[in-house]
């Protein structure tokens, strides 16, 4: 048997070699840009960070009050428990729940605001690299640019469950992420 797995390796070997590697495939030329990198370090990615965090806080910041009064309404009406008569307890419980579903509608629609401008944001700094892989591609006359990581942005409550590295083999003299990062500062405006 292991002489079998020998035998076919050494074919396989061998075949890789008799076949000639096309003249397109000689000159091919491919970039790579660490995204996460570019986003981290680039103007345009910082404003999108900064404005994400500052439109976020804002949010859940006004958030945080209300579930706090709602916190303290809660206390006061389990005081009342025994003071004030069933039906006005009820009453006032039956209130409160309708506060609370009013507050988590208000939650969800603050959750589903930041995720869209997240997403809003994202897509700005996706064209702006696009933009700069294009141009640069083209100066460069690469044949593809690949994203050396995935970019892990958190778009609001539902952030992808799986993502994957984009490459196999990459030799590091083909990483143009500083070119990049130049290029999305001279050309974007945060």
């Amino acid at each position: 048997m292991r002489r079998m797995r020998q035998a076919a390796a050494g074919f396989l070997a061998a075949g890789i070699l008799l076949f000639p590697v096309s003249s397109a495939m000689a000159d091919s030329k491919i970039g790579v840009v660490d995204i996460q990198q570019v986003f981290q370090k680039t103007n345009l990615g910082k404003a999108i960070q900064s404005h994400l965090k500052n439109f976020a806080d804002r949010r859940v910041s006004k958030m945080r009050t209300e579930q706090k009064a709602l916190q303290d309404e809660q206390g006061q009406i389990r005081q009342q428990v025994g003071v004030i008569s069933k039906d006005a307890l009820r009453a006032k419980e039956m209130e409160f729940q309708k506060k609370v579903q009013d507050f988590q509608k208000r939650q969800q629609k603050v959750q589903t605001e930041i995720a869209s401008e997240s997403f809003v944001e994202f897509r700005k700094f996706l064209d702006a690299v696009n933009g700069a892989t294009g141009s640069l591609g083209k100066k460069y006359h690469f044949t593809a640019i690949l994203s050396q990581h995935p970019l892990r942005v958190p778009l609001g409550p539902y952030p992808p469950p799986f993502q994957s590295p984009r490459y196999l083999f990459i030799n590091p003299d083909a990483d143009i992420t500083q070119s990049v990062i130049k290029y999305v500062n001279e050309h974007s405006n945060p």
